[in-house]
């Protein structure tokens, strides 16, 4: 078979993006072949080199973290220093917090740390980054208007799993204690830790999210209460539907809470999560890992990277994973396909650009939800079977197919000492196809057994063109610092589906199920669709730090939404959507922080007038209040986060009762509470994370649901707890043991409140031991096999969580 022929069965795409990927593919394995042949007898790359030792060069060990705290000779921490890390052509940045914490992630290897400060000389140093999982640990210490030089090599522990930076709340690198918002940040070591391999493993980590839905192998979630699913956001640019996005390509999964349309435009109101993806870095490493567990899950990935020419301008990363598993609901099984090629080109240290492409295959039969009568409330005949499947096996049904091919590129130019010029655009192809997906329609509640189902198909392509587009300044004013942003963002995707029904509800007993019972009746067609979304946005941002450790972000943004149908008038709206922030860092140790923000949402439906007229339904709308305080203590060793807040959502869309396929929206809810989120590493090896929140979502008006009625899937006690530790020393070193646990109070099963979810906690586990460039890891996942229920609709659609399952993983980099 030619490569080209292995590529169309690997990847089924059509027509130019096919090319456009294998080219991609192509050109990265091409490109590392030539540079690996041509490369200088004079110069070769180290070999893999033992825990704990240090490169003799840069670039040429595996990718490791170096943290500390930079500080004056007194002990006091220094904010908004700049660091840089260089070596030949490559160059690290990053700049310190308010409390003088910061982190940068590179090649293990020798490099020149210059660090500028205001009020302080330039401080020069020579410091090591040793290859060690544990990371490494520099603290320098800053002298008012001297210059100086060392050589420093540190191995100190690190908070592992704290992250000080994130450009996601404002889209600039700013120190999260500057940013009036609480955002949480799940990154790899710990998705690697925890052995994530769907979004909901990383989101149990949050204060104040919950995640599971009412369908298998979708990423639902809620934020604060209210549902925020399907508003994924990839690399700051809006994703596509939601269906469990791959965690094999990410560096962190990013949470941003309360509402973001400030910079992001339509946003629900209790925030969105922030997929961060792995981008190339100039160093030569291969990562190779096979993962096998419970229903015959097996999961062979490679995360590869290399340099492609001797000036160390142009570097690449591929990321690939094949995934094979059944899973716990009988008959049902997912198979995927995804690869992740990107290049960087950094021709100055003004100038960088990086190329990011995409291609992932799904295929599989996928499991439905179950009535509540034997899930969550009492059945006459016991409990259903939380491995029971309601479709049928025959004529392929429940299955489920996507093909989604993405390509785009990350463009930066530093102009000058005061501007920089960024993009990032994306193109996405995407071709869903369902058949045969039996719903649930009734449920007979007197036998309290049988269960009416109908056949749905779906075809449908899609495609998304989107672009963000922005000018950061920075610059001083009368004894303030500013940092501002003007962009535009402008987002279209059009997509057309054809899809068929089943008239006749076909009953199945859960008890006893007979499948191939029922004829396979004809489907009925639906009138195809055409629908156009397009949103365009203008937004202003200004980060001002004042004297005395006050910064106030100010800003706001211009919406223009549109939506286009076949056969209905056009769907227009139009939001303003600011928000300002206040933080003041009181002590040294601890940043107070306070912010109020709006949200904006476009609505799909209509609204009665008279028999001969109707309106689209207006845009739903929210307001945030927000207050808490961000602590960072014993050199970043242990950081907490207490945050306190007020959502009002309004222009809520309910149904219409004395006008069935029309909606009202008056309906209003509030969401008050509390969320606290801490990272520890009392010592070394030792890492604990604790998140706790107290919510208490409501509606407040509404025609059908009583006033008081609690939020949808939304308990209002949340509660998760991890720790870890890896023994340092002695025949033992190298051995990680790691347990966590977390609870849920009961929620809502569905919007009038009619029945609940009962409470319920589960408890996680992990072994590992990792020597030289190997390790072996071992992960168990409700360690009691306690039975619960993940999320719910209605009282026909209730999803069973998944039982004890296990997992073991080895890897090896090369």
């Amino acid at each position: 078979m030619t490569l080209s022929g292995l590529m169309q069965r690997i990847f089924p795409l059509r027509g130019t993006m096919r090319g456009g990927v294998f080219l991609l593919v192509l050109f990265f394995l091409v490109a590392t072949n030539l540079h690996a042949a041509g490369a200088d007898p004079a110069n070769p790359s180290p070999a893999p080199t033992a825990e704990g030792t240090i490169p003799a060069l840069c670039g040429s060990g595996p990718v490791r973290k170096l943290s500390g705290t930079v500080s004056d000779q007194t002990g006091a921490a220094i904010g908004q220093a700049r660091l840089t890390l260089r070596c030949g052509a490559s160059s690290y940045t990053a700049t310190t917090d308010a409390a003088g914490g910061y982190q940068v992630v590179l090649p293990a290897g020798r490099y020149q740390l210059s660090i500028e400060a205001s009020s302080f000389g330039e401080a020069v140093e020579e410091i090591a980054v040793i290859d060690s999982e544990s990371g490494t640990r520099h603290n320098p210490v800053l002298h008012v208007g001297e210059l100086r030089s060392t050589v420093t090599v540190s191995a100190a522990a690190e908070n592992a799993y704290e992250t000080n930076i994130s450009d996601a709340a404002t889209k600039m690198d700013l120190p999260l204690a500057e940013v009036p918002q609480s955002i949480s940040i799940i990154n790899r070591e710990l998705m690697d830790t925890q052995n994530a391999v769907k979004i909901d493993d990383a989101l149990k980590n949050v204060a104040g999210v919950i995640a599971g839905g009412y369908y298998d192998g979708w990423d639902y979630y809620r934020i604060r209460g209210f549902d925020a699913s399907f508003n994924t956001y990839v690399d700051g640019l809006r994703g596509l539907n939601g269906m469990m996005e791959e965690t094999w390509g990410l560096e962190s999964v990013d949470v941003l809470k309360g509402p973001s349309s400030a910079l992001y435009g339509q946003s629900t109101l209790g925030g969105l999560v922030n997929l961060v993806t792995r981008k190339p870095i100039p160093a030569n490493f291969l990562h190779t890992q096979v993962t096998a567990g419970s229903y015959n899950f097996v999961d062979p990935a490679i995360d590869a990277g290399h340099i492609l020419n001797t000036s160390q301008s142009l570097y690449g990363r591929l990321e690939a994973l094949y995934h094979s598993g059944d899973t716990f609901v009988d008959y049902t099984f997912r198979h995927r396909y995804f690869v992740a090629p990107s290049i960087t080109w950094k021709p100055t240290h003004s100038t960088q650009i990086t190329l990011l492409g995409r291609a992932q295959r799904d295929n599989g039969r996928m499991a439905m939800p179950l009535p509540a009568w034997g899930m969550v409330l009492p059945n006459i005949n016991g409990n259903i079977s939380i491995h029971r499947y309601i479709g049928e096996l025959a004529d392929h049904a429940n299955n489920m197919g996507q093909a989604n091919q993405q390509i785009g590129y990350q463009f930066a130019q530093t102009l000058g000492k005061h501007f920089a010029l960024n993009q990032n655009t994306r193109l996405i192809w995407m071709q869903q196809r369902w058949n045969r997906i039996y719903y649930p329609a009734s449920f007979d509640t007197t036998d309290q057994r049988t269960l009416y189902r109908y056949p749905y198909s779906y075809n449908g392509p899609e495609k998304v063109d989107e672009s963000d587009t922005n000018l950061a300044m920075r610059g001083s004013f009368k004894k303030t610092e500013h940092e501002a942003l003007l962009g535009f963002d402008f987002y279209r995707s059009p997509s057309s589906s054809t899809g068929a029904y089943g008239t006749t509800n076909e009953p199945l007993d859960l008890f006893n199920p007979v499948y191939g019972a029922n004829p396979v009746q004809s489907l009925t067609a639906l009138a195809p669709t055409a629908t156009v979304t397009q949103y365009a946005g203008i937004y202003l941002q200004d980060h001002i730090r004042f004297e005395k450790n006050v910064t106030l972000t100010a800003g706001g943004r211009v919406d223009l939404a549109k939506s286009e149908s076949r056969g209905t008038a056009n769907a227009n709206s139009r939001g303003w959507t600011p928000r300002l922030g206040l933080t003041w860092q009181a002590l040294p140790s601890s940043t107070l922080y306070a912010s109020y923000s709006k949200s904006f949402l476009p609505q799909s439906g209509l609204v009665w007038v008279s028999s001969t007229e109707s309106t689209s339904i207006a845009p739903e709308r929210g307001v945030q209040w927000e207050a808490g305080v961000k602590n960072n203590y014993l050199g970043g060793h242990a950081t907490t986060t207490i945050a306190l807040f007020n959502l009002d959502r309004k222009n809520v869309a309910m149904t219409d009762a004395s006008h069935p396929n029309y909606y009202l929206v008056t309906g209003e809810q509030r969401s008050r509470g509390v969320e606290f989120e801490s990272t520890l590493r009392p010592v070394a090896g030792w890492n604990i994370t604790a998140a706790y929140s107290y919510i208490n979502a409501e509606v407040l008006h509404d025609y059908s649901i009583a006033a008081g009625t609690p939020t949808i899937n939304a308990p209002k006690n949340i509660l998760n707890v991890w720790s870890d530790y890896e023994f340092q020393h002695g025949r033992a070193r190298g051995l990680m043991v790691g347990f966590g646990g977390r609870h849920y109070t009961d929620q809502a099963g569905d919007t009038a409140n009619s029945f609940q979810i009962p409470g319920y906690g589960l408890m996680d586990a992990t072994l590992s031991y990792h020597k030289g460039p190997a390790k072996w890891q071992f992960n168990a996942f409700n360690l009691a096999d306690t039975r619960y229920a993940s999320g719910s609709y209605n009282n026909i659609y209730v999803k069973p969580g998944e039982p004890r399952t296990v997992r073991g993983s080895f890897s090896w980099n090369f």
